[in-house]
């Protein structure tokens, strides 16, 4: 059986416009010569990548009123990962119901990831989990 490793993150955006500004790909990335100065999106700037490929990253922002696991059932393999994460975010006693945003990408894509907590949101880094796919 084969397995993945990727790095989480959850955290709480104010909308899910916020949300998407930060983590999805900036469209003007792949239009000007000069990428080497330009970061693919907000979110690989936070984690002092100027490039990661997003087909190895799934993100989402779940703002309804359900239980965690509802929330982020949905993704891909979380039956593998999802107690795991739920059993982190307990650890760093986190409140469950404020989470409504979830970040996770192939361990390759990122050499230092960190957690990037500002006043328009709060995105933790709880780790690398490993999980069957």
């Amino acid at each position: 059986m084969r397995t993945e490793i990727s790095h989480f993150w959850l955290g709480k955006f104010k909308s899910e416009d916020e949300c998407f500004d930060f983590v999805g790909e900036d469209n003007t990335y792949y239009e000007e010569d000069d990428i080497e100065e330009k970061y693919i999106s907000e979110f690989a700037k936070s984690q002092g990548e100027i490039f990661l490929d997003h087909d190895f990253m799934e993100s989402g922002f779940e703002n309804e009123a359900v239980s965690f696991e509802e929330k982020f059932s949905k993704y891909s393999y979380a039956d593998q990962w999802i107690a795991e994460v739920k059993n982190r975010l307990h650890d760093q006693k986190q409140n469950l119901e404020d989470i409504n945003t979830l970040v996770f990408i192939s361990k390759d894509q990122i050499e230092k990831p960190v957690s990037v907590m500002n006043s328009k949101f709060d995105l933790l880094y709880i780790g690398e989990i490993e999980y069957n796919i």
